[in-house]
């Protein structure tokens, strides 16, 4: 397994945010797929929850490489990029779906058709990158406009 962690700095990102995108190398032709995914952080590892019937399941099948970047809800400039492997265990349950739903709404609800086949894929870190786009610059502009009421 790899050292790459992601920062004290960041975790609050991970607990905050509800989507992220998720980009998978393309089975069919080569090509990045990048898709809107809910998360979970479970305090070590990002996992997601997908079918065994859609193209990113079958995608990390063919290549498990995998990026996942998740921007901070509060600072839009800060973000967290893991790039890594996928690991896939079977859900028969759909437990962490059910859970990822849970948190976005609030509700019970099991969104699958009777026989679906779910599987967590939870991403392992061979790399994690933390930037603040343009040295948080932005950032502090927006807080000044909101302190002022205006643009300084």
């Amino acid at each position: 397994m790899s050292d790459a962690r992601i920062p004290a700095t960041h975790v609050g990102i991970l607990e905050t945010a509800l989507l992220a995108m998720a980009s998978t190398i393309r089975h069919k032709d080569g090509l990045i797929s990048t898709n809107p995914v809910g998360f979970d952080w479970d305090g070590e590892f990002v996992r997601l929850s997908t079918l065994k019937s859609r193209v990113k399941y079958r995608n990390l099948v063919a290549n498990p490489q995998i990026t996942f970047c998740v921007v901070d809800p509060q600072m839009p400039t800060r973000y967290i990029e893991i790039r890594g492997v996928a690991e896939l265990t079977d859900d028969p349950e759909g437990t962490l779906n059910k859970k990822m739903f849970r948190r976005m709404s609030g509700k019970e609800f099991d969104l699958d058709e009777p026989g679906a086949e779910r599987v967590i894929i939870r991403i392992i870190p061979t790399q994690v990158s933390t930037p603040t786009l343009y040295g948080a610059r932005l950032d502090r502009r927006a807080a000044d406009i909101a302190k002022s009421g205006t643009p300084a």
